[in-house]
């Protein structure tokens, strides 16, 4: 069983950066209460649109949750799914990665795909008892959906100032990966989720933008491999599910601890973070905001 996570560099020097950086929300797990006709569900997926030089470029992060919960609300809030360029896909759990098939289909495009070698592995939580937790689908269905597969473990650029974080790093001795399991040489063993990555992005004078899916390697472990993939030192922006939801007391102090040294500008989370954190995450920076879905923002 792989336990350890070879970090692969691609990039030389900082990233170019972008002008904008523009964030829709189509699913997680509440919904803004001025958008009562949008769905809420437990998952997460973000239209995310980069501008340099007047050019777009569309991305998709992660897919959301089944049957279709992305997709309809993408539909309402005409949200340009059928435009994209690339997606991405943090993790291969069922509530990042199921809706991608419905959202290949309306797309109509051939589109990159970019993921983990193990995204479609096996896997399972108890919940209390034993779940299937992946996809219910297979790579030949994505393929058959239009989409082409970019699987690799290190990151991959996607455009100008936009690259994926490849596996992450385990530097802290407090964030562990716990509550997961898979089959591997025949075995049922724990699930260390190398299979999981973030999307960064790097913003004209500001800094780099973090978007995460849950953080399930945990998030300061994703912010330091952020940082070194890109070269970019600065952090503006943290974006996504933190998975903090159900952490002792001690990890969600040593984490907030760590924002404050490394002290990102604005921090949005949501998902699987869990209000106690964001509470704490409010004292520590007053640009905290919980979002849902059909928020968005302009970062």
């Amino acid at each position: 069983m792989e336990r350890t996570v070879k970090v692969v560099k691609v990039l030389k020097g900082s990233m170019p950066p972008v002008d904008r950086v523009k964030l829709a929300v189509l699913a997680e797990d509440t919904v803004n209460k001025s958008r009562p006709h949008l769905v809420a569900k437990h998952g997460l997926s973000l239209l995310v649109e980069t501008t340099v030089a007047g050019a777009s470029t569309r991305i998709l992060m992660d897919a959301g949750p089944p049957p279709n919960v992305a997709l309809r609300n993408a539909t309402a809030m005409r949200a340009r799914v059928q435009e994209l360029d690339a997606i991405v896909i943090s993790h291969g759990h069922y509530d990042h990665i199921g809706g991608l098939l419905q959202i290949l289909k309306r797309s109509g495009r051939h589109v990159p795909i970019v993921a983990h070698p193990k995204v479609f592995g096996p896997k399972f939580a108890f919940k209390p008892n034993l779940q299937f937790i992946g996809p219910d689908f297979d790579q030949s269905s994505v393929k058959a959906a239009g989409g082409i597969l970019v699987l690799a473990r290190n990151p991959v650029m996607i455009a100008a100032g936009v690259t994926t974080s490849g596996e992450i790093g385990r530097d802290t001795n407090f964030e562990k990966t716990e509550g997961f399991w898979t089959v591997e040489d025949d075995r049922f063993v724990e699930d260390p989720m190398n299979d999981e990555q973030a999307l960064l992005i790097n913003v004209k004078d500001k800094g780099l933008v973090v978007i995460t899916g849950c953080a399930h390697s945990g998030v300061i472990n994703t912010l330091k491999q952020a940082q070194k993939t890109s070269g970019v030192d600065d952090l503006y922006a943290v974006v996504g599910g933190l998975h903090l939801e159900k952490a002792a007391d001690a990890r969600m102090k040593e984490t907030v601890d760590e924002f404050s040294r490394i002290d990102p500008k604005v921090i949005y989370p949501c998902h699987c973070t869990g209000s106690k954190v964001i509470d704490r995450l409010r004292e520590l920076r007053r640009d905290c905001r919980r979002i849902q879905t059909g928020d968005t923002l302009e970062l």
